[in-house]
C-alpha cells in the first residue's frame, strides 16, 4: 500500500503514548518537541522519563490501558510489548476515527514514523513504506554526514529575510529569483567554511542587506562557531 507523506502541525494537539520503555520516550522527546500536550499510558515508565521538564506540556499515568482512554485524542501510538494490547489499541481507534500508529506493526498502523534527518528547520524524512527500517537508518546515517549545521544556519538567515524583503516592494517572483540566487552562488558551502565576510558579500550583491541587517552578528558568528 502507497503511503501519502505529509508534515502535520501538531501544536497543542493531544496526543497518547501506551507504553514505558525507550521507544515510547522517543516518541515523546519528539512529539513535544512538536508543541504536542502528551499523555502517557504504562504500568511502569523507564528512568528517561522522569528528567523531562515539567514546563513541557505531558502527563504520566502508571496503569494499564483502557479502552476509554483514547477518546478525545488527535493521535495514538502504541508501544507497548504486547501484541494482544497493541491490537486492541489499533481496533478502538479506528472504531473512533483516531489516527493509531503501532510500533514495529505498520499493517495495523494507519500511518508510519519515517526515519528523520534534523537541521534546525531542515528536515528530511526517508520512509520504505514500512518494507525495511533498516535501510532507512542507514540511508538516514549517510544523509547526517552530508546535511550539517550550515544548512540550520542557513535556514536561520532565510527566515529573517524572507520577513524584511516581505515588508518591501519587491514582487514575490522577484524574491524567488534572489532565494534561489543566494543556494547557487554558495552561500551554504560559505557558511559550512565559516566565511562571514563572504557571506555577508553574498547577501549584498543579491539582496541588497548586510549580514548585520538580516541577523545580529553575534548570534550568527555564535552559530557558525558550533
Amino acid at each position: 500500500m502507497k503511503l501519502y507523506p505529509v508534515n502535520i502541525d501538531l501544536f497543542h494537539r493531544r496526543c497518547l503514548i501506551v507504553g514505558g520503555g525507550t521507544v515510547a520516550f522517543r516518541k515523546l522527546k519528539r512529539l513535544l518537541a512538536c508543541s504536542a500536550i502528551v499523555t502517557v499510558i504504562s504500568p511502569e515508565f523507564a528512568p528517561d522519563f522522569f528528567q523531562i521538564s515539567t514546563d513541557n506540556h505531558f502527563m504520566l499515568i502508571k496503569r494499564e490501558v483502557k479502552k476509554t482512554d483514547i477518546d478525545h485524542y488527535f493521535m495514538v501510538f502504541a508501544t507497548t510489548s504486547d501484541a494482544k494490547i497493541n491490537e486492541a489499541l489499533s481496533e478502538w481507534a479506528r472504531q473512533k476515527n483516531i489516527l493509531c500508529n503501532i510500533a514495529d506493526n505498520p499493517n495495523l498502523s494507519d500511518f508510519t514514523l519515517p526515519s528523520v534527518v534534523e537541521q534546525g528547520d531542515l528536515n528530511i524524512t526517508i520512509s520504505t513504506n514500512g518494507k525495511s527500517p533498516a535501510l532507512s537508518k542507514h540511508l538516514r546515517k549517510q544523509f547526517m554526514q552530508l546535511f550539517g549545521q550550515e544548512y540550520a544556519i542557513f535556514l536561520t538567515i532565510m527566515g529573517n529575510l524572507r520577513e524584511i524583503l516581505g515588508t518591501t516592494k519587491t514582487t514575490p517572483d522577484d524574491r524567488k529569483i534572489k532565494y534561489h540566487e543566494l543556494i547557487d552562488n554558495g552561500i551554504i558551502q560559505k557558511i559550512k567554511e565559516k566565511d562571514i565576510k563572504s557571506i555577508s558579500k553574498i547577501l549584498v550583491d543579491i539582496t541588497g542587506y548586510q549580514l548585520n541587517d538580516v541577523l545580529e552578528q553575534t548570534i550568527i558568528s555564535k552559530l557558525i562557531e558550533t
